[in-house]
């Protein structure tokens, strides 16, 4: 993929026509449609320019038009996907005994960027809570925990850092990692929800590489949710220039798209689409790890 072809969406990375190392599946749940792609070491990830794991993408439809019945249908659809990364993880369903952290990434001020935050806030926390003898416990609820670190501007530290240190403060077994991603096709903004059991490199899909949070660099499971709200506006330009059939670019051309001034691109309704893709990743997140207080 060209340096100006940014995405975080390993459904619209380029596939060789061999696939050798990748496994695909599509298939169908409650009306959505969903792509599930396995990068095996090595070769998957060479062909790819992916790292290695499960990658799960929902086509759902426009999140920000979705009413509380729809948002509901696809937030169990999404939960049961999220219930079997968790499970394979952490070797059996997220219960009394799991510790888990959700970490909402991204900068809350910033529209386009806030799906972390704003899902970390709807998150139904227990740790503070939970105990052998205690009501949550009863109920099957496990240890959840939840924190937005903001951006390294707003605190002069790496999310990644405070992430790890709350994280084992927690004795969290598994974090699961929220983000706003981009897009490399302004069709699936706020359109589409990816999973993935590989991490996150926050703001890597608009050249903004922050320290990885990854389960080598946390120590435990990492699983990476995330909803796009942005595209790169090179990748956007190079987009239009391949639907009217401009498929090679000369060293003009490439010089600008690759050392251009950047702009990052949101569609007008950012505000909406953020709010909607929190309700829905808060709902998916709270069906899975607290069903007994919904």
């Amino acid at each position: 993929m060209h340096n100006y072809m940014r995405t975080d969406l390993a459904c619209e990375a380029p596939i060789p026509p061999e696939k050798r190392g990748i496994h695909l599946t599509e298939y169908s749940r409650s009306g959505i449609r969903i792509e599930e792609m396995q990068v095996q070491e090595g070769e998957g990830e060479k062909s790819i320019g992916r790292p290695a794991g499960r990658y799960v993408t929902l086509h759902c439809g426009k999140i920000w038009e979705m009413d509380q019945d729809a948002l509901a249908c696809t937030a169990e659809a999404a939960a049961e996907i999220l219930l079997s990364f968790l499970t394979d993880c952490i070797g059996s369903p997220p219960g009394t005994e799991s510790g888990i952290f959700v970490a909402g990434l991204g900068n809350r001020f910033i529209t386009a960027d806030s799906i972390g935050p704003r899902t970390a806030d709807l998150v139904t926390v227990t740790n503070h809570a939970s105990g052998e003898d205690s009501l949550l416990s009863r109920l099957g609820c496990c240890r959840v925990s939840a924190l937005a670190p903001g951006v390294l501007g707003q605190t002069g530290l790496e999310a990644a850092r405070l992430i790890a240190e709350a994280a084992s403060a927690a004795h969290a077994d598994a974090i699961i990692a929220v983000d706003a991603l981009a897009a490399r096709s302004t069709e699936r903004l706020g359109t589409t929800v990816q999973i993935s059991d590989t991490g996150i490199r926050p703001g890597s899909g608009i050249g903004n590489h922050r320290a990885a949070i990854t389960g080598d660099s946390m120590g435990i499971p990492v699983i990476a949710m995330g909803i796009p709200t942005v595209v790169d506006s090179a990748t956007l330009v190079w987009d239009a220039l391949a639907n009217a059939g401009i498929t090679e670019a000369d060293d003009t051309l490439t010089q600008v798209l690759e050392n251009g001034r950047k702009y990052i691109v949101s569609p007008r309704e950012s505000d909406l689409i953020a709010a909607s893709a929190a309700e829905l990743l808060g709902g998916t997140l709270n069906r899975v790890l607290t069903p007994a207080l919904l």
